[in-house]
């Protein structure tokens, strides 16, 4: 429901009139010029480092702060003259001289803005036959005392680079020194090429582990495992290692508009972000370095390295972040649905791999296991066509009865997908207690990953119907119905 027009005015008046009422240039003005004019005000939004007004511009419009902040900045950004906090208001130059801004303003946080031109306010005034030499006469003692502020402020900054000066000494030039061993070098900025490269290669490290080193376990005999992958893994640890270092005193990050590059600030960022989860992941390194000892010593080492998984949605806003500073766009539910998919992937194939782990570990002297019940081309359990053999003179099952490790592997994910999937053909079901207890989670996190998904493809097609092709061809469909029922002549209609 909308509300009737008078009450909506008498709601804004009454929201907006006190940035009119707290600017000094228009305290000449009655009650009823400003409620005119707090009508007149129209809201913008802007975020942690856009640039609300640039300097140069030939403005038609003055601003005034609801909420957040913004700097005062010189046209190449290097000087910021001042902080203007709620309650603010700037741009007002344009709104009398037709001069360029000599500055620019830059919102430091989430801002909501207030913005009156240039046009809403001379027709107001114009139209209330009110006197604009008091108003212009204001403005004028105000802009000279700015102007010599922002003057003195570049004054003594140039004199507090010379040496020998008195800003100089008082400073004191070691100041200098010390934010010169602050600075990080160039290619460690956000959005450099390097950083943008770096972030790929370790999500693409992330991803080697999160499908390797469970499959490793459940599927590859430790006596099979080559020198070239366990270089592999030892490179790509080392990778992360490295990262953590880089993370924790180098990759400077913006932070409210500005780029912090100072080690305390990057160490104390990357501590809130995820550093403890990157440093322990790491420890996998070590079972690398000792691959040549038993089996069982080395897997408790080994999946620490699953939990960079954890990591992904950062990785992913990462890799966002650097292509949205190359134009190129990744709406939210395109970004939702891949993560979901992502996540959905993975989840399957850790399903398969953790069914093989308890038929292979915690069910080797087991005759009935849901890998021995499972005869593709019939027989009875635990013989020669099921997925593995049971040996009654050894007591314990084969592993694997198939050609190779590849074919238990595509059973086990098989298996995974129809039960995450909540399909469940039945041709494979949980034959123990712990299998079944197993089975329950993963139904349990079907359930889950079904609702997901369902969401995620529901929000990208909404978004497509309101933003997209769809939205177009709706808009133009809704048209030629009015244009129908209003009768409208037929050569128009389509054209």
């Amino acid at each position: 429901l909308r509300p009737p027009y008078p009450l909506k005015a008498d709601i804004i008046a009454q929201t907006r009139a006190k940035h009119i009422r707290d600017c000094q240039f228009f305290d000449f003005c009655s009650s009823d010029i400003v409620k005119a004019l707090a009508l007149c005000l129209r809201p913008l939004v802007f975020s942690s480092g856009d640039i609300v007004c640039h300097a140069g511009d030939m403005g038609q419009e003055m601003f005034f702060l609801s909420k957040g902040s913004v700097e005062v900045v010189s046209p190449d950004r290097t000087t910021c003259f001042a902080t203007l906090v709620e309650g603010s208001f700037f741009g007002e130059t344009s709104l009398f001289f037709k001069q360029p801004r000599a500055t620019s303003v830059v919102a430091v946080n989430f801002c909501d803005i207030f913005e009156l031109t240039k046009a809403d306010l001379f027709a107001e005034l114009k139209r209330r036959d009110f006197d604009l030499m008091q108003m212009l006469d204001l403005f004028v003692v105000v802009h000279e005392d700015n102007k010599r502020r922002n003057t003195a402020i570049q004054n003594n900054l140039k004199q507090s680079k010379m040496h020998g000066s008195k800003l100089n000494k008082l400073i004191d030039a070691n100041d200098e020194s010390l934010a010169l061993k602050r600075k990080v070098l160039d290619i460690f900025m956000p959005g450099s090429r390097f950083r943008f490269l770096w972030d790929i290669t370790c999500t693409l490290g992330m991803g080697y582990f999160s499908i390797f080193a469970l499959y490793r376990l459940a599927f590859q005999p430790s006596d099979q495992e080559g020198p070239s992958s366990v270089l592999l893994d030892f490179i790509i640890d080392t990778l992360f290692f490295v990262d953590v270092y880089l993370r924790s005193t180098q990759f400077a990050f913006p932070k409210h508009g500005v780029v912090s590059t100072d080690k305390e600030s990057i160490l104390a960022h990357y501590m809130e972000d995820g550093m403890l989860v990157d440093f322990i992941s790491c420890l996998s390194v070590l079972d690398v370095a000792s691959y040549k000892c038993a089996l069982v010593g080395k897997l408790q080492l080994r999946l620490l390295c699953l939990l960079r998984t954890l990591r992904a949605p950062a990785f992913f806003n990462r890799i966002c972040d650097h292509l949205n500073l190359r134009d190129i766009r990744i709406s939210l539910a395109s970004n939702l649905l891949m993560r979901i998919i992502f996540f959905y992937i993975i989840a399957n194939h850790w399903v398969a791999c953790i069914w093989f782990i308890i038929h292979r570990y915690f069910e080797h002297d087991h005759q009935f296991t849901w890998a021995t019940t499972d005869c593709p081309w019939g027989g009875e359990a635990g013989g020669d066509t099921c997925l593995a053999k049971w040996d009654e003179s050894l007591g314990e099952h084969n592993v694997c009865n198939m050609a190779s490790m590849r074919d238990c592997y595509l059973r086990a994910l098989h298996f995974s997908i129809t039960t995450l999937s909540t399909v469940g053909y039945g041709d494979i079901s949980p034959i123990s207690e712990l299998e079944t207890i197993w089975e329950n989670v993963v139904v349990l996190m079907g359930a889950c990953f079904l609702a997901g998904i369902i969401g995620a493809f529901g929000s990208l097609l909404s978004q497509n119907d309101t933003l997209g092709l769809n939205s177009f061809k709706s808009k133009m469909q809704k048209l030629k119905e009015y244009m129908k029922y209003r009768n409208i002549p037929e050569d128009i209609q389509n054209n």
